[in-house]
């Protein structure tokens, strides 16, 4: 029974919705349809796997710098007066350890684009080497630059600083090794035929 008031026309029923046999219109926008992307990322991954064995390693060092990065990076460890406590930080508290990371990161990211066809307005090979040798410098600098300074530089007394021991976790040397190993590929692919 419908509710109708006097002189009140009464109530259309819903319409039901359409049957889900008819297929969605396509899309004429220009835009990215699911197949496609599919598509565009199978030939892109297919087009990286046969690129130079060099070159893939070089984009791999580049993410192991990042990888690395977000690692523990920094430590410290305090002991005395019967405790012990350790911290320890990513690469991203410290200018040289992100800043590195980043270079590392962009190496990769040229190299790929070169190895997928992409016009480059810069020389890929000179591109490369000069941000992986720079992540490499940053790595290093890293080693001597901790974020906050180190105990020596507080107001801290001498044996209080017995007591606090800053280094570098494993994120560091990981950090460090593929930023070099990176630095020699990208030497070798470069002075390659």
């Amino acid at each position: 029974m419908s509710d109708t008031t006097p002189g009140a026309e009464p109530t259309p029923e819903p319409t039901p919705p359409p049957s889900s046999s008819t297929p969605p219109p396509a899309s004429s926008g220009g835009g990215w349809s699911g197949s496609a992307a599919s598509q565009q990322a199978n030939e892109a991954v297919a087009t990286l796997k046969k690129g130079n064995p060099l070159d893939l390693a070089t984009i791999g060092a580049g993410l192991l710098v990042l990888l690395g990065s977000l690692l523990p990076y920094y430590t410290v460890s305090v002991s005395g007066f019967g405790a012990n406590a350790s911290e320890s930080v990513t690469a991203w508290h410290g200018f040289f350890g992100w800043f590195g990371a980043l270079l590392a990161l962009a190496a990769a990211v040229v190299l790929v684009l070169h190895l997928l066809a992409v016009a480059l307005p810069v020389p890929v090979r000179l591109t490369v080497l000069g941000l992986l040798a720079l992540s490499a410098l940053c790595t290093l600098l890293a080693l001597f630059v901790m974020p906050g300074g180190s105990c020596d530089d507080s107001l801290l007394g001498g044996s209080l600083c017995d007591m606090i021991d800053q280094g570098h976790g494993v994120g560091y040397w990981l950090a460090l090794l593929a930023s070099l190993a990176g630095t020699g590929l990208a030497v070798l692919r470069r002075t390659a035929p």
